[in-house]
């Protein structure tokens, strides 16, 4: 492990550099007059800050005590990479500290010093994490061929759920309202469970997609995408239920990468499916009872709105990837089409009277389409493991 390297390192901490200028120089109006360097450093004091401010200087230096383990601990192992990425960490926080004496609408101080060195610790300590278990989270095999198309598909998908509208806001006041959720973190355990199953899919996609030597820091760099980009767009927040999720990703990808594929696909079929039947029964469960199960009217059916883009997009995620893991078990791919069909219109009816079902019309064409995508596009039978593995 001592050796191995990552790709995608030296990337997520030029970005993370970056935010770290932005936020921290903001709105960059320097003055001319501003104070010599060795006089600010004897006017550092521990200021008092609240305890958002506290947070926000700790959560804001996390992601580069993270990238800097992962850059240097294959050279200086896992001690040096702790005291180097906590040391640089500080140093480039004192250089913000010193930069801000010059704006005047920013205050600089030890106490966010500390902060921001204490962040990077932190995220130091995690990407130590990662890189001695990261290289396990690999499946020992992926099998190859026309799915692939089905795999991107999954992960664009889930791409546009996340990011939607797409149109990027890069103005201090979206960033933080996108940490702003953060400061009062609130967890549930069906947002908690819904962003898991999620993700558990995406890295399944992306093993699928990515060479085997670079898979994990492939899937590193989609969840550096999907955070980053939903602190820079328009109107999206960080949501700490995720974040837990991604959290937990780790020791459960260990686990799942000494399943073969076919197991693999089965367990995560099994857990998107369970999901999908959750969101209908469970409220249902809490509502009062129904006589009979009835049919609703074509009229009241189809009268039923479709979601906004963001909500389609997850539910295609949801229907393009049971479909794609059902054929992944080896089942004939329309067969596996035919199952997701069939519980998406199960799953309709069970929505029947619901004062706000989750499930309508759409569910239907969105699942067709699913079907048939998978369908066309996924390798008969023992097709993809002929090709070959990666």
């Amino acid at each position: 492990m001592a050796g191995r390297t990552h790709f995608a390192a030296p990337l997520l901490l030029a970005v993370v550099v970056a935010l770290i200028l932005y936020v921290s120089l903001w709105p960059f109006h320097f003055g001319a007059d501003g104070p010599p360097v060795l006089e600010t450093l004897r006017q550092l004091n521990w200021a008092r800050a609240s305890r958002g401010d506290m947070f926000n200087n700790v959560l804001l230096y996390v992601p580069f005590g993270f990238c800097m383990a992962l850059l240097v601990e294959p050279r200086l192992g896992r001690t040096g990479a702790l005291v180097a990425s906590t040391s640089s960490g500080a140093l480039l926080s004192l250089a913000m500290e010193v930069l801000q004496a010059s704006i005047e609408t920013r205050v600089p101080s030890l106490t966010d010093l500390s902060l921001n060195a204490a962040g990077a610790l932190g995220g130091a300590l995690a990407g130590s994490a990662w890189h001695a278990l990261g290289v396990r989270m690999t499946p020992r095999g992926n099998p190859i061929g026309r799915s692939g198309a089905i795999a991107l598909s999954v992960l664009v998908l889930w791409l546009i759920a996340r990011l939607w509208p797409l149109w990027p806001d890069p103005s201090l006041r979206q960033v933080k309202r996108a940490v702003r959720p953060l400061f009062a973190p609130e967890l549930t355990w069906t947002e908690l469970t819904a962003y898991f199953v999620g993700w558990l899919v995406v890295a399944q996609a992306v093993f699928h997609l990515a060479r085997r030597q670079r898979s994990v820091d492939a899937f590193l760099l989609v969840i550096a995408i999907v955070l980053v980009g939903r602190t820079f767009t328009a109107g999206n927040t960080l949501v700490f239920a995720e974040l837990a999720a991604i959290a937990l990703l780790l020791p459960v990808l260990v686990l799942l990468s000494r399943i073969e594929d076919r197991g693999r696909s089965a367990v995560l079929a099994a857990a998107l499916g369970i999901w999908l039947a959750a969101v209908a029964v469970l409220p249902a469960l809490g509502g009062p009872p129904q006589v009979a199960l009835e049919v609703p009217a074509a009229a009241e059916f189809l009268s039923r709105s479709a979601p906004p883009p963001a909500q389609l997009a997850g539910k295609g995620f949801s229907y393009v990837a049971l479909a794609w893991l059902l054929a992944g078990t080896g089942l004939f791919p329309h067969v596996a089409a035919g199952v997701t069909v069939l519980l998406v219109l199960v799953l309709c009816l069970l929505q029947v009277g619901a004062a706000a079902p989750v499930y309508g019309w759409i569910d239907l064409v969105l699942a067709v389409l699913a079907g048939i995508m998978v369908a066309r596009w996924m390798p008969r039978g023992g097709e993809g493991r002929r090709a070959g593995v990666r």
